[in-house]
């Protein structure tokens, strides 16, 4: 991991110690991002003004796996059970295609390899690289953007097929985020879903949940995510965003999410964005998904995703504030 640095006034960067585990902290202004690379590429933490927004899961806080030296992947999956881990991450999808119901070892839990691409006073991009997927042939790199003169940030998503045979996968980009909060998302006029939205039915308590935590205003839907109870719900909006509105205790906290929407691609899981809600942790789920995509042995694509947080002044009461929200930028 490459030393400290100073970039400018707007964007800092330094190492560090983040819940046990080395760190690659970046400040810019009340933004604070957390990059622990030995477990999966993940962007762990998120703070605004002091208040972590990601979610980590207390049982592993500071753990690393040695997946290099595991001969066995399946096996080792298979004792571990799902690690939640927490934080930002990038994921294979349909989930139906994990063996062993756990995301794959090499790119969930393994390190990759950190390396800072760009470095001026006003700009900073870092890249983390996963090493090949021993299960799947797959490699991903997420590549982090900030600009000090633009608000938020940008993750590059790639998936590259480094097998000798053609395949098949989908990007799946999940950040975990601490209750309590309502997320909002756009549904589609012409959506196949009732009301516009998935009922994931094996996901804990959905069907039963879903007339007291889902709910609309005007176009869209909202999801109450205010207690620990199991439910997964998603929407096939031709709009790529989700945004959840989280309860920071002294005041509210925005935080967007957005992904291009592809309208002649097929989606695994028929949604573009999702929203999970845990039962065991008080935690949810804001989740992305790029179009499934073929690609031959060598080949990759890239999806682009925005991010960003921003304080909220109260709860928003109707469709034009939720989307008035969308373009505000950071702290304004």
């Amino acid at each position: 991991m490459p030393e400290g640095g100073f970039l400018s006034p707007a964007i800092t960067w330094r190492q560090g110690q983040f819940k046990g585990w080395d760190c690659y902290l970046i400040q810019t202004g009340s933004l604070e991002l957390v990059l622990v690379p030995q477990v999966g590429g993940r962007v762990m933490g998120c703070s605004w003004n002091g208040y972590q927004l990601f979610f980590t899961q207390p049982e592993r806080e500071g753990r690393l796996e040695t997946v290099a030296s595991t001969q066995d992947v399946r096996a080792r999956k298979r004792a571990m059970g799902m690690p939640l881990w927490g934080g930002d991450k990038t994921w294979l999808a349909p989930q139906s295609r994990w063996t062993d119901g756990v995301p794959f070892l090499d790119l969930d839990s393994a390190p990759y390899d950190l390396q800072v691409k760009k470095s001026s006073e006003k700009k900073l991009i870092v890249e983390m690289k996963s090493h090949v997927c021993r299960e799947t042939g797959m490699q991903i790199t997420r590549t982090l953007d900030l600009s000090s003169d633009t608000p938020g940030w940008r993750i590059r998503h790639r998936l590259q097929n480094c097998s000798t045979a053609e395949t098949e996968w989908e990007m799946w980009i999940v950040s975990m985020v601490l209750q309590p909060g309502r997320v909002f998302l756009p549904r589609s006029r012409s959506s196949t879903y009732p009301g516009g939205v998935k009922t994931f039915v094996e996901e804990g308590e959905s069907v039963a949940a879903r007339q007291s935590v889902v709910g609309e205003l005007g176009s869209l839907a909202v999801i109450e995510c205010m207690a620990s109870k199991q439910f997964k719900y998603g929407v096939d909006s031709r709009e790529g965003w989700i945004l959840g509105v989280l309860d920071a205790g002294g005041g509210l906290i925005g935080y967007r999410k957005e992904v291009p929407f592809f309208p002649e691609a097929t989606y695994a899981h028929g949604c573009v964005s999702e929203v999970f809600n845990s039962g065991e942790y008080s935690y949810l789920e804001m989740e992305s998904h790029g179009p499934t995509r073929r690609l031959s042995p060598g080949e990759s694509y890239e999806v682009e995703e925005e991010q960003s947080v921003f304080d909220v002044p109260k709860w928003p009461q109707s469709e034009d504030e939720v989307r008035a929200l969308l373009t505000r930028k950071a702290g304004v």
